[in-house]
């Protein structure tokens, strides 16, 4: 087969097939209505996917569900457990021509990613092209971090964020259910422990079977040692001082006791609870951002380390983390912890999320850990999608430090490119590169995260779905087909076509959040062109950002806490502007001397469009604090103006501030911009 995509099949299939025949033909479906013929196995799993499909398939196609119903005829091999696990096969093969639709798959979870598949071929009015489709993923691990322990999530949030994972073929959720500011988490044992948004044990065990049916895991996380105000504000024996509820982000000193009997009686508790619920052979023990002030303070932890040859407090993590694992392996459970774990005594079956910078992928595998990389694919930094795109899990580190280089390099990124360059400490341990077939037997596959700081239920779809089927691509396809070519167009396409079936329209969503704050369509030209500030710029502020990189962040406040409210322009905003993105392929021409005479046309009409923006009146309320900002795209507009007509450039101080931020907001066709207007003609 070809693995070339050929213009008689949808070429905005996403995740992209690992091989593709494309015949000459195409027909017309008849209904909406679809007959499933099972061969094989048939199983309840399969019933409802085929449901799903025809719900899905009727808005797509704009079909009546009328009889004749459209046949598919699906070939199952075997049945799949109850629920998946680590490494399955989701493998399937798709064909369509005159024959009719025929799906073929050897398990369960094959006939799932297949049907997604085969909805992503409909145009309407129902047409579907004649092709044959041979697909697998790449990873087996393809995930997707919640943080409702920061702001909590109601299950309604949770379960329609399962349905776009479905959508584009991811299949591990990952709960980050405890932290300083909240535990999300129901336990009887240790009843003052749920804050007082919590689930409910039915709540969650109705998640995890509503993820099973669309062949997901859902993987809990309670982090520890550090992170634990919450836990120790419950229960302060379990700690070594008192501490008080914070509703602050960022690292805080709260620590379990490490030397204490009565905590691993308590983790012991609370892991039997949390495998009662999640059936997943994978539990997450945090691990991360341990602030050790209180165990080096502390007279008694002082002398533990000293009765036990512990040469400081990291040793003293890892015994800690020695004990949890096997309180996990008691379970029949397999632990995974983030990269800080890594210790000269860390046992080989753990399982590392590797968070910090690059170098933290081989510093896992080199040890012989498997590992899940999540360092690129922080979708709390608002980066675009292409951003994140460029990283591959598996590829060579030398190629991954290069894009981080690029990145502190970026013009996007200059206003915290002090804080990119920060994050250079974390390759002070890196290891030599490990080889290619290592990497390929270690890494599990990649995990995108989206921290809760700045996102609630109310914001959450428009700050995850604009970019996350991006990575989904990247998780799933080769990375022969990653190649980003075209990432940009098809990720609009998906985002328009696609996943509204899931529940989710990214850019009505986000009109209507704006609308709700008198941004009406007067102010789309501008908003249009705004993105948030990128990094850590909104969450730190520019007091804490500075101390951080001073490395004297912990005294400095933060402009956010937990109360604080996320209904702002830069909360509604999708984190990239997709019309920037357009506009970035005209400039390049510009640049070159190549535009067209379409080009020019678009760029009068966008010159035209900002002059008059910028001339008419501001606004008050949210309106008000956009002026600065329309000001500048006016600005621009003139720029560019005058460099279409007479060749004349910016100077680099007034791009420079027309590009600079404005609160928590910046001009994203700035960058863009740069090089076509400071260029000599």
């Amino acid at each position: 087969m070809s693995s070339q995509l050929d213009v008689a099949i949808p070429p905005q299939l996403l995740p992209l097939p690992r091989a593709v025949d494309c015949g000459t033909g195409r027909q017309r479906l008849t209904s909406a209505r679809v007959s499933a013929e099972f061969t094989g196995v048939r199983s309840l799993r399969l019933e409802k996917a085929v449901e799903r499909f025809t719900r899905a398939l009727a808005a797509r196609s704009g079909l009546p569900l009328q009889e004749p119903a459209t046949q598919i005829r699906i070939s199952c091999a075997e049945l799949s457990p109850r629920y998946p696990g680590i490494v399955e096969d989701e493998s399937y093969w798709l064909a369509i021509d005159d024959a009719g639709i025929y799906l073929e798959a050897p398990t369960e979870w094959g006939v799932l990613r297949g049907l997604v598949t085969l909805l992503q071929t409909v145009t309407r009015p129902g047409w579907v092209p004649h092709v044959a489709i041979e697909d697998a993923p790449r990873f087996p691990w393809r995930g997707l971090l919640l943080d409702p322990a920061r702001h909590f999530l109601d299950t309604s949030t949770i379960e329609r964020a399962l349905a776009g994972m479905a959508l584009c073929k991811l299949n591990v959720l990952h709960l980050h259910l405890s932290d300083d500011q909240g535990f999300r988490f129901p336990s009887a044992a240790y009843p003052k422990l749920p804050s007082t948004l919590c689930y409910s044990r039915d709540e969650l065990e109705h998640l995890v079977e509503t993820a099973a049916d669309l062949g997901i895991r859902v993987i809990p996380e309670l982090d520890m040692p550090g992170h634990v105000t919450s836990w120790l504000t419950a229960y302060p024996e379990w700690g070594c001082r008192q501490t008080a509820a914070s509703e602050r982000f960022g690292v805080h000193e709260a620590c379990l006791d490490p030397t204490s009997e009565v905590v691993y009686k308590a983790i012991g508790g609370l892991l039997d609870e949390l495998t009662a619920v999640f059936p997943d052979p994978c539990i997450h023990i945090g691990g991360d951002e341990v602030h050790h002030r209180w165990w080096s303070e502390d007279p008694h932890i002082r002398a533990y380390m000293a009765q036990h040859n512990l040469t400081g407090p990291r040793d003293l993590q890892a015994q800690f983390n020695a004990r949890v694992r096997q309180l996990v392996l008691d379970r029949d459970r397999q632990v995974i912890g983030w990269d800080e774990v890594l210790h000269d005594d860390l046992a080989r079956d753990w399982i590392v999320q590797a968070w910090r910078g690059a170098t933290s992928r081989d510093r896992a595998a080199a040890r012989g850990n498997r590992v899940l990389v999540s360092a690129p694919y922080y979708l709390d930094l608002s980066f675009p999608a292409g951003m994140h795109y460029d990283f591959d899990p598996g590829a060579d580190q030398q190629t991954l430090l290069r894009f981080e280089d690029e990145q502190m390099a970026d013009p996007r990124l200059a206003h915290v490119a002090d804080g990119l360059r920060w994050t250079l400490q974390w390759r002070d341990d890196a290891v030599a590169p490990v080889e290619r077939t290592v990497l390929d037997e270690l890494v599990l596959g990649g995990e995108a995260c989206l921290w809760g700081e700045l996102v609630d239920a109310e914001v959450l779809d428009v700050r995850l779905w604009s970019r996350l089927p991006a990575l989904a691509e990247r998780f799933w396809s080769t990375d022969r087909e990653c190649s980003g070519e075209g990432l940009t167009g098809r990720l609009a396409w998906y985002l328009a076509e696609i996943h509204p079936l899931g529940g989710v329209d990214v850019a009505q969503r986000s009109r209507g959040q704006l609308a709700g704050l008198g941004l009406d369509d007067h102010w789309r030209p501008l908003l249009d062109m705004l993105e948030p500030v990128k990094w850590y710029g909104r969450l730190l502020g520019a007091r804490a950002l500075a101390a951080r990189i001073q490395g004297s962040e912990m005294p400095k406040a933060r402009p956010y806490q937990t109360h604080t409210p996320l209904r702002g322009v830069a909360d509604y905003l999708p984190p990239e502007s997709f019309l920037s993105s357009r506009i970035e392929a005209i400039c390049a021409r510009a640049a070159a001397d190549a535009l067209n005479q379409t080009d020019r046309d678009e760029l009068a009409r966008l010159i035209q469009t900002w002059q008059r923006l910028a001339a008419g009146p501001g606004g008050g309320g949210q309106a008000g604090a956009l002026r600065p900002l329309q000001e500048a795209l006016g600005e621009l507009a003139r720029a560019m103006d005058e460099r279409l007509r007479t060749g004349k450039r910016i100077e680099l101080a007034r791009m420079e501030a027309l590009s600079r931020p404005q609160g928590e907001l910046m001009l994203a066709i700035g960058p863009q911009l740069r090089a076509w207007l400071m260029e000599s003609p």
